[in-house]
């Protein structure tokens, strides 16, 4: 890990414990028949950003595996074009006069 992605998380981690610090007041959640018992403002809020993450982590997976897919099937086709165009370059010249 590099010096500038390190700094990244160790801001992001401050932040995440300073605001989880600052939210700590009880709430009662319900969703669609799921309720909670009272817990800490953060609580829901992390989750709910878990979610967010872990849905674009497997968003982005699929598009990644395409374009892999795409990337090897373009190497193969160049690999095949520069075959060709040596073999075009070793053929010997013809002059038809």
């Amino acid at each position: 890990m590099n010096w500038l992605s390190l700094t990244v998380s160790i801001v992001l981690a401050v932040f995440a414990t300073t605001f989880a610090l600052a939210n700590t007041m009880p709430v009662h959640l319900s969703f669609l028949g799921f309720h909670t018992d009272d817990a800490p403002l953060f609580v829901p809020i992390f989750t709910a950003f878990f979610f967010g993450f872990a849905g674009g982590v497997l968003a982005l997976s699929f598009s990644r595996r395409k374009h892999k897919k795409e990337i090897k099937y373009l190497r193969k086709e160049n690999a095949r074009l520069q075959k060709e165009v040596e073999n075009l370059r070793t053929i010997p010249l013809q002059d038809d006069l």
